[in-house]
């Protein structure tokens, strides 16, 4: 099975209940711009256009991770 997620992502920031979609890797790395799905803090879940579970690590304006977790 392919482990690169479907675009678009969706993102929901749990603190707020707000959602992002993101329909491609630039509109992702442009407006998370600092962002790590796996820190606690971000408080946040990623998931793609399936609904499976991301992990997303962007770096100034970089995607470092953009990958289906393997749970997910």
């Amino acid at each position: 099975m392919e482990n690169k997620p479907q675009f678009p992502l969706k993102v929901v920031f749990h603190e707020t209940d707000e959602e992002w979609v993101l329909e491609n890797e630039n509109e992702a790395a442009f407006n998370l711009e600092y962002f790590d799905s796996d820190d606690k803090e971000e408080r946040a879940t990623v998931t793609d256009n399936l609904g499976r579970a991301v992990r997303l690590k962007i770096r100034k304006l970089e995607i470092v991770t953009c990958e289906l977790k393997p749970d997910g």
